[in-house]
């Protein structure tokens, strides 16, 4: 065999491995929030996503050890009826013995058709449920709220459209720091403008496919009616700002899909708050 064919070979070979990497990574943001009173700077959230009823070793211990002051689960935790749910009750009964856990449904959750039983069991265990709903988090003596909507559920424009609008009208009103779990990350343009300053999200799969410097490739199937990006799509992971609301989008750490992820390592997102200093 030529010898650029068997460096072409190996570098080939390396690339794939590489991009096959599934081990879980932690990714720190420490997002920079005009009204988070100073009392809740250095407040910790280990935010978690997309799971689709996996089993992932070391997932709980991982999350202990990075001893988050609040665990934020934003959707698709179970997958459709094709998959046991059992993995993702053992991860939380783990998990609420770290931090208190605040949950929120995605697609995949409601289209399980035992996705009631499995809200009853993880309240059972204490977790926070909170689609359509407000709670008020306490820290060092500050105050904030947080924020629950239920996934849109639909595929077309117009029943998003109209399920985003019952939701908006659920939620009560709040003075102070505004903080939304919601799972659709590419919705982010419709959640603005309502007054959150922060908003945690996940969906996007990081794209799937990541192309190193460019980004993820591809959105899920379930968003593709409603979305102008068949490629490329935006949201994927990360952070994204519009005016005073940044959001942070998980990559996930289930695959969904009969296709491998690619340079898209499953994530636990450390969101460590911080405050602008107005001195």
């Amino acid at each position: 065999m030529h010898l650029i064919t068997k460096l072409a070979i190996g570098v080939g070979t390396l690339i794939a491995v590489k991009g096959l990497d599934n081990r879980l990574e932690v990714t720190y943001y420490e997002p920079r929030l005009e009204n988070l009173p100073p009392e809740l700077d250095g407040f910790k959230i280990a935010h978690i996503s997309d799971l689709h009823s996996e089993s992932i070793p070391g997932l709980g211990a991982e999350i202990a050890a990075l001893a988050p002051d609040m665990i934020a689960v934003t959707g698709d935790m179970i997958h459709d009826d094709d998959r046991s749910y059992e993995p993702v009750m053992r991860l939380f009964e783990r998990l609420v013995q770290i931090a208190p856990v605040y949950m929120i449904s995605g697609n995949h959750d409601l289209w399980n058709t035992s996705f009631t039983d499995f809200v009853e069991y993880t309240d059972k265990l204490g977790v926070h449920f909170i689609d359509d709903t407000m709670c008020e988090i306490e820290h060092n003596g500050a105050k904030f709220g947080l924020f629950g909507m239920r996934d849109p559920f639909g595929k077309a424009t117009d029943i998003i459209e109209k399920s985003l609008a019952k939701s908006f009208a659920k939620l009560p009103e709040y003075d102070g720091f505004r903080m939304l779990l919601f799972h659709r990350a590419n919705q982010f343009t419709r959640l603005t403008g309502h007054g959150f300053d922060l908003i945690l999200s996940g969906h996007m799969h990081g794209g799937q496919f990541r192309i190193p410097g460019v980004g993820g490739v591809m959105p899920p199937k379930s968003s593709l009616i409603d979305s102008k990006q068949i490629v490329f799509p935006r949201y994927t992971e990360g952070t994204y700002t519009d005016g005073s609301t940044t959001m942070i989008v998980n990559r996930g750490i289930g695959n969904p899909m009969f296709i491998p992820r690619l340079y898209n390592r499953p994530e636990i997102g450390i969101v460590t708050l911080k405050a602008v200093d107005r001195q």
